[in-house]
């Protein structure tokens, strides 16, 4: 048995593969098919082992270019401080408590310690958390299902991370239980019912795989949309406050991308929007006070 022959959203077994995009292209890639949940509609990847998501991570990930500007880039601190300007002054103290989970570099950490959070956070790299700590950064080696901090944060922030974890429910758990109640929990995860999806889906069906495998096949191994988004924050104990969906910004992709590539999925957006079918979703969550 695979240990994704499970929906990780609701656990029902009677799913169907719709999508085998064939073996990983990269080292950083987490191969497996593509599939949909009959009971919730949620899509995920099947995995052999969980060791395969782990290999993704190891060596240079991340350190490149196009991965140091995807971290730690001007586009991404200003997108960190617009979502983090609506919690300042949230929390009982002066300095609001925040944690990071999957903090990478601690670009999220900084970025909030200079809008007046007391912040820190967790990371499962070795390398990233020595980087952080290396500009007096509060990061922790720490997974966040292995946290004691039980009530201890006023805001958690779960950006680009959740899409990465084979089981997003007990993420998520671990994020309530950091959280006091009436705290904030911040997510940020691509929406897979966005028009970039949905174009890329009929390139696939016309024999064009390569979108296809960019979005489906590299690391990400759950695969959310506006619904199962929502589903997952509940599940997890949480009220839903605040559903976005918003642009793809391709000039942050993490990776290169040609000219033509980045016209194309900068029109595709700009179609999108009024239509609500953006590449991203931000919700904002609170722990109920009972």
């Amino acid at each position: 048995m695979s240990p994704t022959d499970a929906c990780p959203l609701c656990a029902s077994k009677d799913l169907e593969v719709v999508y085998d995009l064939g073996p990983a292209r990269s080292p950083h890639d987490v191969p497996g098919a593509i599939a949909r949940c009959r009971g919730c509609a949620m899509w995920f990847k099947l995995i052999a082992a969980p060791e395969m998501i782990e290999a993704a991570y190891q060596g240079d990930y991340g350190q490149d270019d196009s991965g140091a500007e995807y971290f730690a880039g001007e586009r991404t601190r200003r997108l960190f401080r617009e979502i983090l300007k609506p919690l300042v002054g949230q929390g009982p103290g002066k300095e609001p408590k925040l944690l990071d989970i999957g903090a990478g570099p601690g670009t999220l950490v900084e970025e909030a310690g200079h809008l007046g959070f007391a912040a820190e956070g967790i990371d499962l790299s070795e390398a990233n958390v020595e980087r952080a700590r290396a500009r007096g950064l509060k990061i922790t080696k720490v997974s966040a299902e292995q946290l004691s901090a039980d009530g201890a944060f006023d805001v958690v922030t779960m950006l680009d991370i959740i899409e990465h974890v084979p089981a997003p429910v007990e993420m998520l758990r671990a994020a309530y239980r950091a959280l006091r109640p009436g705290g904030t929990a911040v997510i940020y995860t691509p929406n897979h019912r966005s028009a970039i999806v949905r174009v890329a889906q009929v390139m696939h069906r016309c024999g064009l795989r390569g979108p296809m495998y960019e979005i489906f096949g590299q690391n990400h191994v759950c695969f959310f949309d506006d619904r199962s988004l929502a589903a997952a924050v509940r599940h997890a104990g949480f009220e839903v406050r605040t559903q976005k969906i918003l642009a793809y910004d391709p000039r942050r992709p993490g990776q290169y991308v040609s000219f033509v590539n980045l016209a194309a999925l900068t029109a595709i957006e700009m179609m999108a929007a009024p239509m609500r079918l953006g590449f991203r979703l931000l919700t904002y969550a609170t722990r109920p006070l009972q």
